[in-house]
């Protein structure tokens, strides 16, 4: 069992912290194991008890709304008309000036009578509780942190949702270490919500709390976790918004309908959470960061091999996450093979991790094990940092219609679309000469595949009848590190099965563009190793026309008048809103960028 040292509770903390400073009393001592949140409040604090009256001072807060509120009513208290600004990241200077819960709670702390109202929140509930016992010497606030021990403040329930979460959808046991039953924090609930709905109970022990899934039994020789029969959960996450991330992702990923009520100011959080766990996004935002990764989703940040960035999100409210999640994760024997969800008992859900799995072998092992454990007459695979088609979400669609469209092919391969977003509104050049080059891939995978001719498919959005995937297990290169999918077409051809093309929008998996230019080259070099590999017919000539025809570019320049509108016209279709002069530029680019990348690819040979 996995002992899991959690972070202080930052709610208690920060009433604390504002309670010592309208007191006089010394603050707190803050340490690098502290939620970042805590670390932002006290020092805010302890400039303002230097500060000097009458002269202006700056506080800079980043991106951390409960500093914002408690200051502002702080300032209005204390330090009425000094020219103290306050500021911070732009996503905080956006949130609106509507009183929340921490202004009010402020305004307790400040000795304001604020009469108790019915269904009052639990944060405003607490800031009572807090001043109460501060006030009456029931906290030993001086000695909170002799010894490196704390003496007053919980440990944070919010954080431990996102263990919850992961336990709900990956199984096992951990213990959360400092969890009281008996909590100041609003958030306490998450253990009643997830041994109601989701199959995970939790026993008090002096220690902390063990969670653990119920039940287990066996499925096709592996160990599954028997859930509650719970498809439909409706919760109001009025009193407990900071849950919102961790409870939507575990239905999402148990196949569980969520009506969501109460989340009408997760829009005005550290980014629009409601849209954010739609589309799976990080946006800068701690929260959404830990229950991505707590469901086994890899950020942008950890994929482009950005471990520090997201470890500067994570800091706002758990320092110590990314390295547990990290540790945990890699013990749980079924991390990297998986199998997610099994549709209508038609067709298995199926998202091997890119990395190391549980048998020290790759990628494509894990494939093999997934395929081999899956009970049904489909595969559904994806990548593990796509974003799902709207047919394979429960939520929103009739999953009988998805089995059924998907049975009316009668075929053994099934090619999908796909499409490359960016998270950013404002694209940069490389995400839009990315997402250029994607569109004119994807048609000419979508045209070559419907004349019976098909040259490309890709893993990330792809449906295979499973006896054909074993009858052709034996020919896909487990020596290659990359390529499942190329191979599998190869030999599905070979063996004249059928493959077909379902183009629609709602069996479209979203991709995101690659973040550096560097990356862009592994990958593209990546895709290139493969190539000296193929053997079909179709696959060669297209390789060889398109090498043809930028080699022509290259001697004779002023083909690209000829080559240019066509190629255009293939990434239009895909993407209207494509630039001509972007489509120009990835035009001109192109054969330098295909010879590169084919002389890179061949001499990296068999490197991921």
């Amino acid at each position: 069992m996995y002992e899991v040292a959690l972070p202080i509770s930052k709610s208690i903390a920060n009433r604390i912290l504002l309670l010592q400073a309208i007191h006089g009393d010394p603050l707190m001592r803050v340490s690098a194991d502290m939620p970042d949140d805590v670390v932002v409040l006290h020092d805010a604090l302890e400039q303002l008890r230097e500060y000097k009256k009458g002269e202006p001072l700056t506080l800079y807060l980043k991106n951390n709304g409960t500093a914002l509120r408690f200051l502002q009513v702080h300032l209005e208290k204390c330090y009425p008309g000094a020219p103290i600004t306050l500021t911070g990241d732009p996503r905080l200077m956006e949130r609106d000036g509507k009183p929340t819960t921490q202004t009010t709670s402020a305004r307790i702390l400040h000795g304001e009578d604020i009469p108790v109202a019915e269904n009052e929140s639990p944060y405003i509930t607490m800031s009572r509780r807090i001043k109460e016992r501060y006030e009456g010497a029931k906290y030993d606030v001086r000695r909170m942190y002799e010894g490196g021990k704390e003496q007053g403040c919980e440990r944070d329930w919010s954080a431990a949702a996102f263990w919850y979460e992961y336990v709900a959808i990956h199984g096992g046991e951990l213990l959360l270490e400092g969890l009281r039953a008996e909590s100041l924090q609003g958030d306490r609930v998450v253990a009643d919500l997830y041994a109601k709905y989701f199959g995970v109970k939790t026993e008090f022990v002096p220690e902390g709390a063990i969670i653990s899934t119920k039940d287990k039994v066996k499925y096709e020789g592996q160990s599954k976790v028997r859930r509650n029969d719970v498809r439909f959960v409706s919760i109001d996450f009025t009193n407990c918004p900071d849950l919102y991330p961790a409870v939507a992702l575990t239905c999402e990923h148990l196949g569980i309908t969520l009506d969501a009520t109460g989340t009408e100011r997760l829009r005005y959080k550290e980014c629009d959470r409601i849209e954010a766990v739609q589309r799976h996004e990080v946006r800068n935002d701690h929260r959404m960061a830990m229950a991505l990764m707590a469901a086994g989703a890899y950020p942008l940040p950890l994929r482009e091999g950005k471990g520090e960035e997201l470890q500067q999100i994570i800091a706002k409210s758990y320092p110590q996450f990314v390295e547990q999640w990290q540790s945990i994760s890699g013990q749980s024997r079924d991390h990297f093979v998986t199998i997610t969800d099994v549709i209508d008992g038609s067709v298995s859900h199926i998202t091997p991790r890119k990395g190391i799995n549980d048998d020290n072998l790759g990628k494509k092992h894990a494939l093999s094990k997934l395929i081999h454990a899956a009970p049904t007459e489909y595969v559904w695979l994806h990548d593990d940092d796509v974003i799902l088609p709207k047919a394979i979400d429960v939520r929103r669609t009739n999953v009988r219609c998805t089995k059924e469209r998907i049975q009316s092919t009668n075929a053994d391969l099934i090619i999908l679309p796909l499409k490359m977003e960016s998270e950013s509104e404002h694209l940069s050049l490389l995400e839009a000469l990315q997402i250029a080059e994607y569109a004119a891939i994807q048609e000419l995978t979508m045209r070559t595949a419907k004349a019976g001719r098909a040259v490309m498919c890709s893993g990330a959005n792809l449906i295979v009848r499973r006896e054909a995937w074993l009858e052709c297990e034996s020919e896909l290169h487990p020596e290659i590190p990359s390529g499942d999918d190329m191979f599998l077409l190869e030999a599905m051809k070979r063996r004249g099965m059928r493959i077909t093309v379902i183009d629609e929008p709602d069996y479209t998996a979203v991709v995101r563009p690659v973040a550096t230019w560097r990356a862009l080259w592994r990958q593209r070099m990546r895709w290139a190793g493969k190539a000296p590999h193929y053997t079909d017919k179709d696959i060669l000539r297209c390789g060889a026309l398109v090498a043809a025809a930028n080699i022509v570019q290259l001697l004779f320049p002023p083909v690209i008048l000829i080559k240019f509108p066509i190629e255009y016209n293939l990434i239009k279709k895909r993407e209207p809103r494509t630039l001509w002069y972007v489509a120009l530029l990835l035009e001109l680019l192109y054969p330098f960028y295909m010879l590169i990348s084919l002389v890179g690819g061949l001499l990296r040979g068999k490197q991921w």
